[in-house]
């Protein structure tokens, strides 16, 4: 059964590698594949910036958080850079069904002074700023405010009830944020699915434990040859991937969730395992999904599991640059993607 809240598909102007670009046809699971450097995690950015943006003011506190994920670092002086607006333009553009979302560049704001983040501060007029508009609802912010100085930014207090977004990066997830997603898998009484699931691919692992300290939560392992839970950080980079994954899938319940180049970490043996327990979940709670992926063998898993699953609620997004150098895509659906994988051809 197709859900209303799914996103069917999206216009991209201006935003990042994409000038003027348009996709559609998506299933509540969409693997996304390409070159590198062709804009799988772009795409993935932009369709997040539609989806937790409902205003304005949570517009703004999206691109903060867009910005600091891909240009954070342990540098002692922050510096970021406006890097989300294609080449030399001034204005970008996302569009889909019933959203339009307009950020529109300035140099200097004379015409919007007296609208500048609340504030009637006539300095600001030469501040270079961001119009940023959603629907109809329209507020002009130094750019600075955005991304220069996080602690400016606070979660807007409309975004408390917000659709559930996540999204998994390339990276290894850090614990804390894996700490935040298994709260909210306790939340929905799930322990029991990810412990099973995480049996399926280490028959060693009992289950996942929390500890918390003055500081910060602590994410131990209960192992079958251990006496004492051991340190998640101890274990392999595949064992945080399917949690955070798993975790995320829950913690995304009726709403959305974006990974980011999804075998990272994971052995091809285990893509079957993976894929399965992503479909089924993900249908029964309710969530859409946006995954990336470089593997030949990891898309071939994709398809055969929704074979065997029955599932045709799937699609595969192919992204690619034509003659002109321009990005554009092609959506195979469930049966299309059956009918390449039996021909031999390369989905990638």
């Amino acid at each position: 059964m197709k859900e209303e809240h799914f996103i069917r598909d999206i216009e991209i102007k201006n935003f990042k590698c994409f000038e003027d670009f348009k996709a559609k046809g998506f299933g509540r699971v969409n693997l996304i594949g390409g070159k590198n450097n062709v804009g799988k995690t772009a795409f993935m950015e932009a369709l997040e910036l539609h989806l937790t943006s409902t205003d304005s003011f949570s517009l703004a506190f999206s691109l903060y958080n867009l910005v600091q994920r891909r240009q954070s670092s342990d540098r002692r002086e922050r510096y970021f850079e406006l890097d989300f607006i294609y080449k030399n333009s001034s204005k970008l553009e996302l569009k889909t069904n019933n959203k339009y979302i307009i950020v529109e560049y300035y140099d200097e704001l004379d015409d919007y002074v007296d609208d500048i983040s609340n504030e009637n501060n006539s300095d600001l007029k030469y501040e270079p700023s961001l119009k940023l508009s959603v629907n109809d609802h329209t507020k002009v912010f130094p750019i600075n405010r955005i991304i220069d100085r996080p602690p400016m930014m606070r979660k807007p207090s409309n975004l408390i009830n917000e659709v559930k977004v996540n999204f998994i990066s390339s990276s290894i997830t850090e614990e804390r944020e894996i700490a935040i997603l298994y709260g909210r898998l306790v939340d929905l009484n799930k322990e029991k699915f990810l412990d099973e699931s995480l049996q399926l691919f280490d028959p060693n692992i009992i289950a996942l434990k929390q500890k918390a300290t003055e500081r910060d939560i602590v994410l131990k392992l209960l192992l079958k040859d251990q006496e004492l839970p051991v340190l998640l950080s101890s274990l392999g980079e595949g064992i945080n991937r399917y949690i955070a994954i798993l975790s995320a899938i829950w913690a995304s319940k009726d709403g959305y969730l974006f990974i980011d180049e999804v075998e990272n970490g994971i052995h091809y043996s285990n893509y079957d395992k993976l894929w399965k327990i992503i479909l089924k979940v993900s249908e029964e709670a309710k969530c859409q999904l946006f995954i990336s992926t470089h593997s030949k063998e990891c898309i071939e898993s994709y398809a055969r599991v929704a074979k065997r699953l029955e599932d045709e609620e799937i699609a595969f997004l192919s992204l690619y640059k034509n003659r002109d150098n321009e990005l554009k895509s092609i959506t195979f659906d469930y049966q299309k993607i059956q009918d390449r994988i039996e021909l031999g051809l390369d989905n990638r």
